[in-house]
């Protein structure tokens, strides 16, 4: 007589991971990707500006600062996060202050050209942004800029610009650029920079001429 046998063990489901790409909508509607590391750390990057708005940390501590006072809607700048200068930094030409590119929607690059391999980063997005009609007209200069937005594996937050010419005359154009930060800190009494000794810089007070930095911090 054959002994009776106990059923198969039900096997247990897999733990879902979040996605390592997340495409939302923020309080606003605005489109924004958000972007997580398995080990907890997250950012976010809306389309609008191409701006990072949010960085933080495995135990959730968020590293940037967003003004409460923000407005997550055109024609206006993000206040806080990472905005995006170009063409133009500060009031240094005849566009708006810091230029257009922080105020216009980006798009989804699908089909970035390839970057050098970096096999640690594992989460990245890449965003693209060309001239309308109505940015010719104050610019009159055609250009791709691509941005990617990626998280490393110690969390670190990596933004990489690539600007390209495609004026069809082949002239070329010059322009400036930054990334505005800003970072969120407890006191800003504690805060410094160091490695600036006698670098030049141009100063926004008058006279509005080149210095050399003569403190070791700044």
């Amino acid at each position: 007589m054959a002994g009776a046998s106990s059923p198969p063990p039900t096997p247990k489901s897999p733990k879902l991971q979040p996605p390592l790409l997340e495409r939302a909508k923020g309080p606003s509607g605005l489109d924004k990707i958000v972007l997580r590391d398995p080990r907890g750390f997250t950012a976010e990057v809306r389309l609008y500006g191409g701006q990072v708005t949010s960085w933080k940390n495995e135990q959730g501590d968020e590293l940037l600062f967003v003004s409460s006072k923000a407005v997550f809607k055109s024609p206006g700048a993000i206040r806080g996060g990472i905005p995006i200068c170009f063409p133009q930094f500060g009031t240094h030409g005849n566009l708006e202050k810091h230029g257009f590119a922080r105020n216009r929607l980006w798009l989804v690059d699908d089909n970035p050209p390839p970057l050098p391999v970096n096999s640690g980063i594992k989460t990245y997005a890449d965003l693209i942004l060309k001239p309308s009609e109505e940015d010719l007209k104050i610019w009159p200069h055609r250009f791709e800029f691509r941005l990617r937005v990626a998280l490393g594996p110690k969390g670190d937050l990596f933004l990489t610009s690539r600007i390209r010419n495609t004026n069809t005359d082949g002239k070329p154009f010059s322009f400036t650029f930054a990334y505005h930060t800003y970072f969120s800190v407890s006191d800003i009494r504690c805060v410094y920079a160091l490695q600036f000794l006698f670098l030049p810089f141009l100063s926004f007070f008058p006279p509005w001429i080149f210095q050399a930095q003569t403190s070791p911090r700044v």
